[in-house]
């Protein structure tokens, strides 16, 4: 029976799930390596001209994410597909509208005040079919505001609320709304009734919804218009700078419901107050799931944060990423979480270490559920001399004892260090991208890892000095798990290397696939039809040829 009629004869169910996969290739488990996020829609592309049941499903995968602009100079409304793929001609859009489960609406805030945005969205003809299975709905909104125009502010209020119930209705079933200002929206006239306009707006749009997102830019005045009468959201990105205050509260505001929060902080001066207000009370986060502190613009050894040692604003979370140097002089983002963080990830210098170390945080048992780990200096890309071996091994590995997913970047970069993570039997993805692996340290980790499945590093050296089959009757099987092999050095492949992946494919039969340049590609496929022509590697012939890169 044809392999197609097998995957057909699958419950729908199934298929779909299958399809599922076209849409974030790198679950594919053979040949999630060799895509890039670019080929997704090249991918599609082959499932739209085979059988009607595999089309369905891939128009859901390339229909998804569609994107709508309203543009008042044309007086049309554009609606695209992100993952629609180039070779195919795009349907119309009120045939596919119905797959699409989020969609991007990018609208001129004058528009929609002077009604032009409502009328343009009725006279498009796919809106008569709606997007009745969109559940995430991105608003992005731009344009200047002028005053003094002739219309009555009741006329605005008018023309907005048709705009919102005219959204409302195209997409009834929207779940999750984002609603991001841009930085370039201009407000020439600064009244009341502008801020009024535009919380009613931000409001209205929101409705409902379960999950209220807020991206927030530089522009002050604008978060200023919201914060009074904006609360409850869910889910914010800001930007911070020197003089962001009221973005400052705008989160407290919403302190009791938010669950994600993303700081990108241009000036460290407002860090204190994500935990304590400009009165001086504490603000807790009890819903907060997830935390990412980052520092756009680096300001070395700044002042550390004082902080309530009894005060616990974070009790909750789960992911937490501190991309800056650690902002407080005690544990406060560790505080109270310990049963709860799965996902950390953080610059450590030998200050943070030590207050960390003194305050016992990563105490025996004390983050059970801690599983993925990624820390690496305040300097990118250098080593940090400062921390020795004896506290990489003693603190940095022993955050938890659940350890399954680890990243290194730039801490560890002597070559035969791989013995440090010998004790992390757990481990289940290991990302050294800054360190060249030799084979005599690779060897004694994959026996002591056993459970280790993916390993991210910058170039493996063959030391061993053995042949193939001395290679293959000695170590066989050294690790059934081992499925994929990711190389990071943007330099000239050579031979060595690829002889290096070859041994490593010999004894590690789960291996599939390794990550490479694109441009390394041709050169490793001709290195594995020439090697299994040789008289010592032609026995492996049908095991090397699975680690080639298929042609698309």
């Amino acid at each position: 029976m044809p392999a197609s009629l097998h995957l057909l004869s699958l419950p729908v169910e199934i298929l779909l799930k299958i399809v599922s996969y076209v849409d974030n290739p790198t679950q594919l488990e053979r040949y999630s390596l060799q895509f890039s996020s670019d080929d997704v829609s090249n991918q599609i592309s082959p499932l739209l001209s085979v059988s009607e049941v595999l089309r369905a499903l891939a128009l859901e995968r390339a229909c998804a994410k569609c994107k709508i602009e309203i543009n008042d100079d044309s007086g049309m409304s554009l609606a695209t597909f992100e993952n629609w793929p180039k070779s195919q001609v795009l349907p119309h859009a009120s045939t596919i509208a119905k797959y699409a489960r989020r969609v991007d609406l990018m609208v001129d805030f004058w528009d929609i005040l002077n009604g032009n945005a409502c009328e343009i969205l009725e006279n498009a003809a796919w809106t008569q079919s709606a997007f009745t299975n969109v559940v995430k709905l991105n608003v992005h909104i731009y344009g200047n505001f002028i005053g003094g125009d002739f219309y009555t502010l009741e006329a605005k209020r008018q023309n907005m609320a048709q705009f919102v119930h005219m959204v409302k209705t195209v997409m009834p079933k929207t779940r999750q709304v984002k609603i991001e200002i841009d930085n370039g929206l201009k407000f020439i006239e600064k009244s009341q009734a502008t801020s009024h306009l535009l919380n009613t707006l931000v409001e209205a749009l929101y409705g409902d919804s379960a999950q209220r997102f807020m991206k927030v830019h530089v522009n002050e005045f604008q978060i200023g218009m919201l914060h009074n009468c904006i609360t409850d959201l869910t889910h914010v990105a800001a930007s911070v700078h020197h003089d962001s205050n009221t973005t400052m509260m705008l989160l407290h505001k919403s302190a009791l419901s938010l669950q994600l929060l993303d700081l990108q902080f241009h000036n460290t001066g407002h860090v204190p107050y994500l935990v304590s207000n400009y009165s001086g009370r504490v603000v807790v986060y009890p819903n907060l799931h997830k935390l990412v502190m980052e520092e756009r613009t680096y300001f070395p050894h700044h002042q550390k944060t004082a902080t309530n040692k009894k005060h616990i604003p974070f009790p909750k979370l789960k992911l937490l990423t501190v991309d800056m140097e650690y902002p407080f002089n005690d544990e406060t983002l560790f505080k109270g979480n310990g049963r709860t963080l799965e996902c950390l990830k953080m610059r450590l210098d030998p200050i943070t270490i030590d207050m960390l170390r003194t305050n016992d945080t990563f105490a025996s048992g004390q983050y059970p559920k801690l599983r993925n780990v990624s820390v690496r200096g305040l300097e990118l890309f250098t080593e940090v001399q400062s921390i020795s071996d004896y506290i990489y091994t003693s603190f940095v590995l022993k955050m938890s004892p659940s350890l399954q997913v680890f990243t290194d970047v730039a801490m560890l970069m002597g070559p035969h260090k791989l013995r440090f993570f010998h004790g992390c039997a757990n481990l289940r993805i290991l990302n050294v991208p800054e360190m060249t692996v030799y084979m005599s340290s690779l060897v004694p980790l994959l026996k002591s890892l056993r459970q280790l499945e993916r390993l991210e590093c910058k170039y493996i050296v063959d030391d061993l000095g053995l042949s193939a089959d001395c290679v293959r009757s000695t170590y066989y099987p050294l690790s059934d798990r081992l499925r994929h092999l990711s190389l990071t050095r943007y330099e000239e492949a050579c031979d060595d290397l690829f002889q290096s992946i070859v041994l490593l494919a010999l004894v590690c039969p789960g291996l599939m696939r390794c990550h490479m340049l694109h441009e390394w590609r041709e050169r490793f496929n001709s290195y594995v039809d020439n090697a299994v022509t040789d008289q010592s590697l032609g026995l492996y012939k049908e095991r090397l040829s699975a680690i080639k890169y298929l042609e698309y």
